[in-house]
């Protein structure tokens, strides 16, 4: 990652933390899409953050930006 930018990593996966804690209060997320999400966002989390391969790490960022878009999308329409 860019050494001018490295909380920029950290940024996705904090804001999937906080929709999905958010979503799961308002009850807007039923068992299965709960269970599903959270899935993602480890396995996102895992590659971003665990990974050897820059490549990895990468498809990790996008796939944690991805999952926050998402979930934000999720928040707007269900309100």
């Amino acid at each position: 990652m860019l050494p001018i930018l490295p909380f920029l990593t950290w940024l996705a996966a904090i804001t999937s933390a906080v929709l999905l804690v958010f979503l799961w209060d308002l009850g807007a997320l039923r068992r299965l899409s709960l269970v599903i999400t959270m899935g993602v966002f480890l396995v996102a989390g895992y590659c971003q953050f665990f990974s050897g391969s820059p490549m990895v790490a990468a498809l990790g960022v996008a796939l944690q930006t991805m999952l926050a878009v998402y979930l934000m999308a999720r928040w707007k329409l269900s309100g």
